[in-house]
């Protein structure tokens, strides 16, 4: 999952159609990917095509928009409200949901390079998670104490 910040910043061109992977830039951090599955693939093609329908002439450089980003491509990627206010009418929130999948993801395994590679986490916060889904397992550390 990705986050919000990332989510408003994603480019038509970080879609790869070839692979069905989204790439994911970050300032000062390597290139992620994120592969996806068939459903989320469909969706993104889905959203493709609306959005031509919705603003043809668009040459906003930004994969997700909403009417007034679509007039003028010198207008800043879209707001947070835009992708949390959707959310929200269902009881939900991009941040939670983020949380939550990781929190899921690190309760099924104890690899905190799995978390690093499929999120695109830091190690630092991979361990955290590992440590919240697993505290049976975390020892404290001798030297730390």
């Amino acid at each position: 999952m990705v986050s919000t910040h990332d989510q408003r910043h994603l480019l038509l061109d970080d879609l790869d159609h070839s692979r069905a992977t989204l790439r994911v830039r970050r300032t000062g951090k390597p290139v992620h990917s994120v592969y996806l599955d068939e459903l989320t693939y469909r969706l993104a093609w889905q959203w493709l095509a609306e959005r031509h329908r919705r603003w043809p002439a668009t040459t906003s450089p930004y994969l997700l928009g909403t009417a007034h980003t679509a007039i003028d491509d010198t207008q800043p990627p879209v707001s947070i409200q835009a992708i949390n206010k959707p959310l929200r009418a269902h009881g939900h929130q991009a941040g939670r949901l983020r949380v939550d999948r990781i929190l899921n993801e690190a309760q099924h395994t104890d690899d905190p390079l799995h978390l690093v590679r499929l999120f695109g986490l830091s190690p630092r916060t991979a361990m955290k998670y590992i440590h919240a889904a697993h505290p049976h397992r975390s020892q404290s550390d001798p030297i730390a104490s």
